[in-house]
């Protein structure tokens, strides 16, 4: 099916209708270069596509409002009636509703937990990386996949209730390519690298601190994590822990349970992906 195909089935007058893992979603707005814009990022965010939804069945309704004043054209983002963004303008005003919608979908998905982590496979077994947001954990996926490890997400490790991961291969967002400060969204394809397709067992969780200028010795030995240990370290980064907690333990316990949990301080990606990679090959072969 063409994208040219895919934005004829969502958009259905000035609205885009669709559902991602369970989460049934509409947005609204005044304009249909409005929705383009959004529908644009979206389709980097879930590259996957979307499964179409009827009107009855939308949960999560998004509804765009502008005005124009002194300052340019201003927006407001509406979620169910609640405002959740002010007085925004430009195309940042469009990232914010994409990072809306994913972190709804990311918090409602049905039977499934997002952790806000980098996933890697090597040899079908996930690499979950948690961290919080301009952490570099982009930066060291991106690494660790130039050097052969297959593609999962720079953003979210999506568990199913077994603990298992499946795939989020949304774009990449990298630092340092224009320069230290500019984010530019990559396809994996672009840095030489694979998405997965496949829901794998992950084989390690990574807890890892940056530290610029550390330098990773010749004989790496991270601290290994008790399974009580790694849950603490995991919960933060755990996305629906208000509105699923008993879910989310279940699934944090069978994935804590089985996987190694390591936990260290690194130094600069491109030193430190080798030494990740040599260890996660010794101890799960």
């Amino acid at each position: 099916m063409s994208k040219q195909t895919m934005r004829n089935d969502f958009f259905v007058g000035k609205q885009i209708k669709f559902q991602s893992f369970g989460v049934k979603i509409g947005i609204e707005a005044e304009k249909i270069l409005y929705l383009k814009k959004i529908y644009r990022l979206l389709e980097k965010t879930f590259p996957g596509g979307f499964e179409k939804v009827r009107e009855k069945e939308i949960e999560y309704r998004f509804i765009i409002k502008s005005n124009k004043t002194e300052k340019g054209e201003r927006f407001e983002l509406f979620r169910n009636d609640e405002k959740v963004i002010e007085d925004a303008g430009g195309e940042f005003f469009f990232q914010m509703v994409e990072s809306e919608v994913r972190l709804t979908v990311a918090e409602f998905a049905v039977s499934k937990v997002f952790l806000h982590a980098g996933v890697v496979a090597w040899k079908n077994q996930a690499i979950i990386i948690p961290a919080k947001s301009y952490s570099g954990k982009s930066t060291l996926v991106a690494e660790l996949v130039k050097r052969g490890a297959v593609y999962y997400s720079d953003e979210y490790a999506v568990l199913d209730a077994a603990g298992n991961v499946q795939p989020f291969p949304k774009w990449l967002s990298l630092r340092g390519i224009i320069d230290p400060d500019t984010q530019l969204e990559c396809s994996v394809e672009s840095i030489g690298g694979i998405a997965g397709t496949k829901t794998i067992p992950v084989g390690m969780v990574l807890i890892a601190q940056y530290k610029k200028e550390k330098k990773i010795p010749k004989r790496w030995n991270p601290r290994r994590l008790s399974s009580g240990q790694a849950m603490m370290e995991i919960l933060p980064h755990t996305v629906p822990i208000r509105n699923k907690p008993k879910f989310v333990l279940k699934v944090l316990n069978n994935l804590t349970s089985r996987a190694i949990i390591v936990k260290t301080v690194r130094g600069e990606a491109k030193d430190f992906a080798n030494t990740l990679l040599n260890y996660f090959k010794i101890h799960t072969d």
